[in-house]
């Protein structure tokens, strides 16, 4: 049996992880930028409820960047686990083994970075319950009968 609609919901889960990787790491490189720094600080402190709360851009920069690098090390992990369970699903290997992995991807995409990766997170349980649901077709067995032959006396 082929798993094609399994393998094309873990490759564009894949894709999808790549591009929120993409993502964060821009976020992390315009928050790195001093004029795109020095233009955050300007608004923060312009936001009379931001000031009245007693938070400082420095605990803002600091949060983005370790929960940025934090993000990018769940989806990389994700990513891992979806390859491998891709190449056990080749030609309907282990399934279950593949089931297995695709549903722990979309449970750590999906929970750790707080539903911003429901999307891969989605298309990992899905095709990880198919890897579990579909069976793999059994051949029929085809019996021949043949009359038996009765010897008769003469």
């Amino acid at each position: 049996m082929k798993r094609t609609a399994e393998g094309v919901l873990t490759i564009i889960g894949i894709v999808i992880n790549f591009l929120m990787i993409g993502g964060a790491l821009l976020i992390l490189a315009l928050f790195s930028d001093p004029v795109a720094r020095q233009e955050f600080e300007m608004q923060f402190q312009a936001d009379p409820a931001l000031a009245d709360a007693g938070v400082t851009p420095d605990q803002v920069f600091g949060i983005v960047d370790s929960l940025g690098f934090a993000f990018n090390i769940v989806v990389i992990i994700s990513i891992i686990l979806s390859f491998v369970a891709l190449f056990a699903m080749k030609r309907n290997k282990k399934p279950k083994l593949a089931g297995s992995l695709l549903i722990a991807s979309a449970l750590l995409v999906g929970v750790a970075t707080i539903l911003l990766g429901w999307l891969p997170a989605l298309l990992f349980l899905i095709a990880g319950i198919m890897c579990f649901a579909r069976k793999p077709k059994v051949p029929q067995q085809t019996t021949v009968y043949q009359e038996d032959e009765q010897i008769r006396p003469l």
